[in-house]
């Protein structure tokens, strides 16, 4: 790293040109409740913010990793009492469970919860929210139930 000088006189550091040239982000949403689920099932999504690289699936809810590297992972998921016992999904990287998000068992009539995880994913690598059996994934046209990550950095 290299230290100029600038206007003003105060140093800065100047940082060398980055490599990553990839850029992968995807952000969704449902609209509609899904569920309740008679067993666990992929949480399928009906709107799209955005899926720069195309690797987003909305009707199998799938993230197919398009290049190893490391990922922000977000989930937010709302709760309406009309909806039983609320959302309780895990976020999965292929058949394995990384984090649960659950919203449940309060009498609060709307509630969200959300989780983030920065998480190493090889090329061809599967993200998915699960819903667990018996339980209702909340959402209405207002979005509040997302799925969203981007890529930080390729290996």
């Amino acid at each position: 790293m290299v230290y100029k000088g600038h206007k003003g006189g105060k140093a800065r550091k100047e940082i060398g040109p980055t490599t990553q040239t990839q850029k992968i982000a995807f952000s969704v949403a449902r609209t509609s409740n899904f569920g309740p689920a008679s067993n666990a099932v992929a949480v399928p999504f009906e709107h799209t913010f955005t899926n720069i690289g195309g690797s987003f699936n909305l009707g199998t809810g799938r993230f197919t990793c398009p290049v190893s590297g490391h990922y922000h992972v977000n989930v937010n998921i709302h709760k309406r009492r009309d909806t039983g016992d609320g959302p309780f999904v895990a976020l999965m990287k292929n058949s394995g469970e990384i984090v649960h998000i659950d919203e449940c068992c309060d009498e609060d009539p709307y509630d969200t919860a959300s989780n983030t995880v920065i998480i190493h994913l090889n090329r061809g690598d599967e993200l998915w929210l699960k819903l667990i059996t018996g339980r209702t994934f909340s959402a209405t046209s207002g979005k509040q139930a997302t799925f969203n990550g981007f890529l930080l950095y390729t290996d």
